[in-house]
């Protein structure tokens, strides 16, 4: 039972009609197969938890990592108000801004890119009225638009899935919830559990001990989802065109990469 099979047993990613993304330190993003993809799109195939079942799959390190970083080195923790949490008052301060009246982008590659290998993490269109909080929306939206490119090769090997079930740290952020749908353009489910890698290993286990007799079972048994977040079709419209623009980006540095070697 590895750690992304755990998740996508967890939450009901069972059967190839669903679909998973995981926003952790890693962007992780995929769905269960019984065939591989063996063609070159994607990143990679491993057999998957569940017999006769491959999880295909499309990962790297530019999802929430990026944003711990930065509260470490950036956000001076006296100025969070007495009584809130470190992200409940990042989620506010996203939520200052619209996302049309932000036009910084960042590209979440500071520990990997799934663009260029020699791929930096990098923040672009910065000018001298931005402030912090511009920088940690472009932090959150740029992390989104990592998965995306993700998600987008995968969605071009199966049909599109009528909701994403989501997990990993991101999912205790209501905000960033949004703007996974927003962005993504589908539902987005999350669980009733914060370990979800800890409960598909229970139910492996309770597998194994006789108390079901396979996963859907245990999955009727264990997994309820928590919340249905829908996209907002007007900040949608607005986060394709930053889409576009963060994807002009992300390929205009491509070739200057090599000179970071």
């Amino acid at each position: 039972m590895f750690d992304i099979d755990s998740c996508a047993v967890a939450m009901n990613v069972t059967t190839p009609e669903e679909f998973c993304t995981i926003a952790g330190t890693w962007s992780i993003n995929e769905y269960p197969s019984k065939t591989p993809v063996t063609d070159g799109s994607i990143a990679m195939n491993s057999l998957f938890a569940i017999p006769g079942y491959f999880l295909v799959e499309e990962c790297s390190a530019t999802s929430a990592g990026n944003l711990d970083w930065f509260t470490e080195h950036f956000i001076d923790k006296h100025e969070i108000p007495e009584g809130r949490k470190l992200y409940e008052y990042l989620d506010g301060e996203v939520e200052k801004i619209k996302p049309e009246d932000s036009d910084v982008y960042f590209l979440p590659f500071l520990y990997g890119s799934n663009d260029n290998p020699l791929g930096r993490a990098a923040f672009v269109g910065l000018s001298s009225y931005n402030e912090k909080i511009h920088s940690i929306r472009a932090i959150y939206e740029g992390v989104v638009f990592s998965h995306k490119t993700h998600i987008d090769r995968l969605l071009k090997t199966r049909k599109p899935p009528k909701t994403i079930r989501m997990a990993g740290g991101a999912v205790n952020s209501v905000v960033w919830v949004q703007m996974f749908a927003d962005i993504l353009g589908y539902p987005i489910e999350t669980i009733a559990v914060k370990e979800l890698g800890a409960l598909g290993c229970a139910m492996a286990a309770a597998i194994a001990a006789g108390e079901f007799k396979d996963y859907g079972e245990a999955v009727a048994s264990m997994v309820r989802v928590d919340r249905t977040v829908n996209p907002n079709p007007d900040r949608a419209a607005i986060y394709k065109k930053k889409y576009e623009k963060y994807s002009a980006i992300r390929d205009a540095l491509g070739g200057v990469w090599d000179i970071f070697k």
